[in-house]
């Protein structure tokens, strides 16, 4: 039987009424519970979007909220996570995001975009900027073709552009420098699951590559060196490191960049292996690529001096010089080197000594430390002297400074060498087998240390790149000190106290923040060098000027210019001649001083008037 007409409406309207209120309570419970996220995250309310009915059929879509943090120098948002995500700073810990991806106008970010493209990416290739920007107009256009692999790579592209201070700064605060990208990398973690396992495309490798980028400038890079076996990976799954499989299956131009791709994951594999003392995954034997060209059609990777005269690709440079980490690694610190000879580890140290001189010498003048400060512009000396600090610390790994038998480790105090000991992570703990630096070594090694520190303190502390080129850093103190120890009367010695305290000037501003350099131990260390050092500098001083004193009595003249009576003596008497010594080359460590130290070395001598148990953190703040 059917309900008559009059019935049946006012049923429906019955039901569209219950409907209506019912929506409306569902509502306001949202509104309630999107407030109170966005005000646990301090998210503006005006971040809030409600969704109509016509653009979403899926209730759970129905509230979008866009990004948690600021664009830099921006009341605006960016692109983020959704409201109620945590911020993480690991890659194993997810990061829960939106229900799907947002990112701010165009207008607010294509300025940063446009620096990435035109500073870091053309030195570094990560992405292709007409396939990005084709993305990136996409994204805007057609919102049905937004994809969280999209997503992630432009906050990767954002965290790049955004990694260097627009003005330099002189006067750099580290604990905040990270806060300017660290928001991006956020976002991009956040769909990590996603990223390891798209081989469709390129971006979730561009995204993986850039993240192990932009953690190497961070104070905790360890995880980079998680994040690169994963990206290793997975350029093995797109076959990468074959030329035969790129030539056969893609166009000249895309083959051209997946080559490209997959240098910059060797390098990146490849220095992060002797920086963490770890094996790399990809295997130089299973290589069939030719290298990047020194001289590139599409000039990708050249960099020029500031008037455009001296041209060198750095992309290839730094591809060369990944290699010869990568066989320091292997020759030197893996577990299969621990067991070669003396002699036989020796010729090895010959050989990547002569790899590494070779790859110097390729570098024009004018890109050298020395001049990278008057002949480049600003991006190219960031990029030249983080090169250079790579190819100081595997000088440095080469040549064993950090031996148990390198001569420093046998000047400083058993608390120091206990401090050194507590600092030494097993990663690290190969150092100590390998043999100290020759004497020709050692120098070169000052030589360079120097250099590289002469050229740092020219910059600003905003484009030091602190923590890509900290163990560098830290090497060179340890170096410059230990030389002024030994040598303390040489023709440098004015400059290397400058940079000395230059150094340790830097080194204690990001002492408490560092996670892979144990510095907080190596303060004590270096602090006790510091003070032998003066001390030897003090002592060698007052050497002189005895000496010098006792010249100018033997010649007539006391200090103050005035005659005094000499004894006569005949043709035939034995004078007591003036004694000479080469400064340089007294070891000052053995050296008895008795008249002065009452038959003690400087070394027994420093210990009696600096006790072991005092604070030496006066010593180098």
């Amino acid at each position: 039987m059917l309900m008559p007409r009059s019935e049946h409406s006012a049923k429906i309207q019955g039901l569209e009424s219950r409907l209506a209120r019912i929506e409306e309570q569902l509502q306001q419970v949202l509104s309630v519970a999107s407030a109170a996220l966005a005000s646990a995250n301090r998210i503006p309310e005006s971040r809030v979007i409600t969704m109509s009915s016509g653009e979403e059929s899926d209730f759970d879509n129905a509230v979008r909220v866009r990004n948690t943090l600021p664009m830099p120098g921006s009341s605006t948002d960016t692109s983020g996570p959704s409201a109620g995500s945590t911020a993480t700073s690991s890659p194993s810990e997810s990061v829960i995001r939106a229900s799907s991806p947002n990112l701010p106008p165009l207008e607010e970010i294509l300025p940063i975009i446009n620096t990435y493209f035109s500073q870091i990416n053309h030195a570094i290739p990560l992405f292709s900027q007409a396939e990005f920007m084709r993305m990136l107009h996409d994204w805007y256009t057609h919102p049905a073709r937004r994809s969280w692999a999209a997503w992630a790579a432009v906050n990767i592209v954002l965290a790049l552009g955004s990694w260097i201070p627009t003005t330099p700064i002189q006067d750099m605060n580290f604990a905040e420098a990270e806060t300017a990208f660290k928001g991006y990398m956020n976002n991009a973690q956040s769909v990590l699951a996603e990223l390891v396992t798209r081989e469709q495309d390129l971006l979730g490798l561009q995204t993986l590559l850039g993240l192990v980028i932009l953690y190497q400038t961070m104070a905790n890079s360890k995880q980079g060196a998680v994040l690169i076996g994963a990206a290793v990976r997975l350029v093995h799954r797109l076959q990468m490191q074959s030329k035969n499989n790129i030539e056969v299956s893609y166009p000249q131009e895309q083959g051209l960049h997946r080559c490209r791709l997959f240098w910059i994951a060797y390098m990146l594999d490849k220095e992060i292996s002797l920086k963490h003392h770890t094996p790399s995954i990809q295997l130089d034997a299973d290589i069939d690529q030719d290298l990047p060209s020194s001289d590139p059609a599409d000039g990708v990777g050249d960099i020029y001096t500031g008037d455009g005269l001296v041209r060198v690709n750095y992309f290839r440079l730094r591809v060369r010089l990944a290699h010869i980490q990568g066989r320091t690694y292997d020759m030197l610190y893996s577990t299969r080197s621990s067991k070669i000879s003396m002699a036989g580890r020796q010729a090895r140290v010959i050989r990547l000594t002569y790899l590494l001189e070779n790859w110097r010498s390729s570098i024009p003048a004018e890109m050298l430390p020395d001049a990278i400060n008057s002949r480049l512009g600003r991006m190219e000396r960031i990029l030249m002297s983080a090169l250079y600090g790579s190819f100081v610390g595997c000088m440095v790994m080469v040549h064993g400074i950090w031996s148990q038998q390198a001569a420093w480790m046998k000047i400083i105090s058993d608390r120091s060498l206990m401090a050194l000991q507590m600092g030494r992570t097993d990663e690290r703990k190969s150092c100590i087998n390998q043999q100290p630096p020759l004497p020709s070594a050692w120098k070169r090694c000052v030589q360079l240390s120097r250099e590289f520190s002469r050229a740092l303190m020219q910059l600003p502390e905003s484009d030091v790149n602190i923590w890509a080129n900290l163990a560098a850093l830290l090497s060179c103190l340890v170096i410059i000190l230990t030389n002024m120890f030994q040598s303390p009367g040489h023709e440098d010695l004015e400059e290397d106290r400058q940079i000395t305290q230059w150094l340790v000037r830097m080194l204690n501003k990001v002492k408490d923040l560092s996670v892979t350099v144990p510095l907080t131990q190596m303060h004590v260390v270096v602090a006790d060098l510091e003070r032998r050092a003066e001390a030897a500098v003090a002592m060698a001083q007052m050497k002189r000027q005895a000496l010098q004193e006792r010249l100018l009595m033997m010649s007539g003249q006391t200090s103050w210019g005035q005659e005094i009576a000499q004894p006569e003596h005949g043709d035939d008497e034995n004078v007591e001649q003036p004694l000479f010594w080469d400064t340089e080359a007294v070891n000052f460590g053995a050296l008895d001083m008795s008249n002065g130290l009452g038959g003690q070395t400087i070394v027994d001598w420093l210990d009696g008037q600096y006790p072991q148990g005092m604070d030496l953190g006066e010593a180098i703040s």
